[in-house]
């Protein structure tokens, strides 16, 4: 048996982080010490590297114990994921360590879908129509969009992040990650149910909470409701798909870690329309 490598993973996409410490050997990943916080009410920039040292000291580690670091690249809040990659490429870089990148998307989705299977392994009727389930993870974008994951439940084993930019990655051709205007999901939502007669529909994330009355428009009697404790990012989720990267071998280089926001921040529309200056140290991007 090989040595457990130990892994240390973070998202910060929403208003509820979590920190996870795992062991990761063939048979899987085993969490040691996880951390749930919430950032509604405190700043992400304050928080986060507390957390991670309450984190590892916890499980009895320090960071010249760990083997690569995980992290979620969004979509979601652009000032979450800036801190939260900038914060893991600053550890990569000083301990050397190889990053694990993961879809904060993915990481909602596939966390409503663990619940799923659970529930659908005790009850048969559940079990028999569960793998064409589609799921809707969905938070806002702002600006009238939703950052948006469709796709069925079947399909998202195969999701951890997007190949982009020449980097690896593993991704469902039947799940889109995008951010859309609410009309457009339900539109392609009721596509989906119309051409899968059998087929339920899960919906998870921010935008259901605030929006619960624009889901309504999607059939009520083929929705499957989740409780609130299993409307959030999961952390054994978040063990699961990094040991998978790992395992795909597609780690990276913590100066390619980028944020994905799956549209251009508001300081880029600008640029790009000319009311911004370019930056001094890089004009082609703009933004120093």
């Amino acid at each position: 048996m090989t040595q457990a490598r130990k892994i240390l993973a973070f998202d910060t996409s929403s208003l509820t982080g979590i920190v996870v410490a795992f062991e990761f050997d063939e048979r899987g990943p085993r969490i040691v010490a996880e951390w749930s916080l919430s950032l509604e009410t405190s700043r992400h920039s304050e928080r986060l590297l507390w957390t991670i040292d309450t984190v590892l000291q916890s499980a009895g580690w320090t960071l010249k114990d760990l083997s690569a670091l995980a992290v979620g690249v969004g979509p979601g809040s652009f000032t979450g994921l800036r801190i939260g990659i900038t914060t893991a490429g600053m550890l990569a870089a000083q301990m050397n360590l190889p990053v694990v990148p993961i879809s904060s998307l993915a990481l909602l989705a596939r966390g409503a879908g663990e619940f799923l299977r659970e529930a659908g392994a005790l009850d048969s009727k559940l079990k028999k129509s569960l793998e064409k389930t589609l799921v809707l993870a969905c938070t806002d974008a702002t600006k009238g969009e939703w950052f948006t994951l469709m796709g069925p439940l079947a399909a998202l084993d195969g999701c951890i992040v997007m190949p982009e930019d020449g980097l690896a990655g593993v991704w469902a051709k039947s799940v889109s990650e995008k951010t859309l205007p609410p009309e457009q999901v339900f539109e392609a939502a009721k596509q989906y149910l119309k051409k899968n007669a059998s087929a339920r529909w899960l919906a998870v994330g921010q935008s259901v909470e605030r929006y619960e009355a624009e889901f309504k428009t999607l059939p009520a009697k083929r929705r499957i409701s989740l409780l609130s404790a299993f409307d959030r990012v999961r952390p054994s989720t978040l063990a699961k798909l990094a040991s998978e990267a790992i395992q795909q071998g597609f780690s990276r280089d913590f100066s390619t870690l980028r944020p994905r926001y799956l549209r251009d921040s508001e300081a880029e529309v600008k640029l790009k329309k000319g009311l911004l200056k370019a930056s001094p140290v890089d004009k082609t991007a703009g933004i120093a």
